[in-house]
């Protein structure tokens, strides 16, 4: 089966209504492991971010699924995922937790009763609890301990395995992108300004946004604000799907991105596009003033009533 029809199925399964991560995993395997990505990407994780990108879902889904199916076979010793049980993915990852750092009686009975079936995700979650300790430092609970020294040292061990996730390719993307969507909050690149808000819990607007956040320039001017919306670019397959179509009711669009890329994303970006490029960690710079869009009254009020009701209504 070639590439083409490769992602043809893989749409179907990712867009399905019951998504089963082992037939997304399975094809996900193979394009992997017959490096069927070569002839479209410069690398396995690129093609998987397109991928993602046109199926309109967070990368970790493909990531998520291409994980327990690799976790399967390792547990199970199996070849192939034909016969892969009606178990989550996410009850296989804790599966592979607890085996990892339970003593291997424990992790040896919670691998084949998961294999089987016999636990629900709420059990081994409290089974992962007990032993989360060995993980990464901290109590049964989640807290650090309260002796100094043990504390010290619970806290090295949390930064050293956060460092080491960071550096895994599935989640190197989603971390670059974390640190400017965290830089962008900051409002450090902003300039001059009396207050700014930031809204990150998207859902609901269109345009595929990271962040919607609202300035007030002068507190002598309360009523004038500025809205302003962000997108996030972190590869330049990314970059060449993107068709910035941003929500009418947004005074200011930016663009933020790592510095690796500001040579391509000046002369491919729309010139009203504001960009921000990452030189240093958590700094974000101006390349180019983001210029105001026409906005419709209506649909900016529908911006700002919606920044209202996230900001007071729900959690």
């Amino acid at each position: 089966m070639g590439l083409l029809q490769i992602e043809h199925q893989l749409m179907r399964h990712a867009q399905a209504e019951r998504r089963r991560w082992q037939e997304i995993a399975a094809l996900l395997m193979q394009v992997d492991k017959e490096r069927l990505w070569e002839a479209q990407a410069p690398s396995f994780t690129a093609w998987l971010q397109g991928m993602a990108r046109r199926a309109d879902l967070q990368e970790s889904v493909f990531w998520r699924c291409l994980k327990a199916g690799r976790i399967y076979l390792e547990l199970s010793g199996r070849d192939s995922l034909d016969t892969a049980p009606a178990v989550s993915a996410e009850s296989l990852e804790l599966a592979d937790k607890i085996r990892r750092h339970a003593p291997k009686a424990v992790g040896n009975d919670v691998l084949t009763r998961t294999l089987e079936g016999d636990l629900s995700r709420t059990e081994l979650r409290q089974v992962w609890t007990t032993y989360k300790a060995a993980a990464g430092g901290t109590t049964d609970r989640g807290r650090l301990p309260n002796d100094p020294q043990d504390r010290a040292g619970a806290l090295e061990a949390k930064r050293a395995q956060w460092e080491s996730e960071k550096r895994k390719p599935e989640n190197r993307a989603e971390v670059r992108r974390g640190e400017l969507l965290a830089a962008f909050r900051s409002f450090e690149w902003l300039g001059t300004h009396d207050q700014a808000r930031s809204e990150t819990r998207v859902h609901g607007l269109t345009g595929r946004l990271a962040a919607v956040s609202v300035v007030r320039r002068d507190a002598a001017a309360s009523a004038a604000v500025e809205v302003h919306g962000l997108w996030t670019c972190v590869s330049r397959p990314e970059l060449a799907d993107y068709e910035y179509a941003a929500p009418a009711g947004i005074d200011f669009m930016w663009l933020a991105f790592p510095d690796e890329l500001s040579e391509h994303v000046s002369s491919r970006t729309p010139r009203l596009l504001g960009l921000l490029t990452m030189k240093r960690k958590d700094e974000l710079c101006v390349l180019r003033l983001a210029q105001r869009r026409r906005v419709d009254a209506a649909a900016r009020c529908d911006v700002l009533a919606w920044l209202l009701t996230r900001a007071y209504l729900w959690p």
